[in-house]
């Protein structure tokens, strides 16, 4: 999806066609130009930790910040009550959100931004159009989400191919697990190391199974109610061990499942059903 070539983009799950608006170039010479209050500074935490390109490890400075115009797809004025729900609309959320330009390219791509700025342009006494300046949260593009599935009778093994553009060539995916098992070993064959969750000290619902959910990203693991479980209800303890087939030999470490660079050979042991989340980030400048 790309800005050069598109006619429409999706922010925060809303398609601006629902507004009846296109993207448009505007030429501000004979224009009224105000910027009606609606100006944004983004304040940055300093937890680099939190910061979506620091986890990725990428040696960047700048994100990613893109400036377009809109205007109404039948060439008619903003109203007032328009202009109010396409500013609330744009500036609804203070956390980046999913942005998307829309067109007909076979690698679809993704941000993740604030609408940081939106300018008025008048014409005449009427409101012809809007600038709207955007800004990222990291200086990758993302390619879309995908979800794999895996039912586990008692071990299976399967590859997953990492083809993230990632600097240190590390993607953390997200990893979700329902069992009725007393324990789950997720072992990554290819980076030799594995993690053991025990479920023992886990709720179950009401067909006796425990849901976890494994953040690597975020370093978090939560349940079936979206709630943080604490590390030693998982066996997260000074006597924790967890098994890897590729050296025959215990790890006591935390081991957080990533992916590396190309093909990931990984191993489940443990009757569950597994689903696995990612979205590679692209290079900075992927427009």
């Amino acid at each position: 999806m790309s800005i050069i070539t598109s006619d429409s983009f999706l922010f925060n799950g809303i398609n601006s066609r629902d507004y009846g608006i296109m993207i448009a170039g505007l030429d501000s010479s004979d224009t009224d130009v105000s910027t009606n209050g609606l100006n944004r500074e983004i304040r940055k935490n300093a937890d680099k930790n939190k910061l979506r390109h620091t986890i990725y490890g990428a040696e960047h400075t700048d994100v990613i910040t893109f400036s377009f115009s809109i205007v109404k797809a039948d060439g008619t004025e903003f109203t007032r009550s328009e202009s109010i729900k396409i500013n609330g609309w744009l500036t609804s959320s203070a956390l980046p959100q999913k942005l998307q330009f829309i067109d007909s390219d076979p690698c679809p791509l993704h941000y993740y931004a604030i609408c940081r700025q939106i300018k008025d342009y008048v014409y005449g006494g009427k409101l012809i159009g809007k600038e709207l300046q955007f800004e990222t949260d990291s200086p990758f593009a993302f390619s879309d989400k995908t979800e794999k599935i895996y039912e586990i009778p008692e071990s299976t093994t399967f590859g997953l191919y990492n083809y993230a553009d990632t600097y240190n060539n590390v993607y953390y995916p997200v990893i979700t697990l329902v069992t009725s098992s007393d324990s789950v070993i997720i072992e990554n064959i290819t980076d030799r190391k594995s993690v053991t969750i025990n479920t023992v000290r886990l709720h179950p619902d009401g067909f006796g199974n425990k849901t976890v959910r494994l953040d690597s990203e975020k370093l978090t693991v939560s349940g079936q109610d979206s709630r943080l479980i604490p590390a030693d209800r998982l066996g997260w303890n000074e006597k924790y061990r967890s098994y890897v087939s590729s050296l025959d030999d215990y790890i006591d470490f935390i081991y957080w499942p990533r992916l590396l660079k190309g093909l990931n050979e990984i191993k489940v042991t443990g009757s569950c059903s597994l689903k696995i989340e990612y979205e590679y980030p692209r290079k900075a400048g992927c427009l």
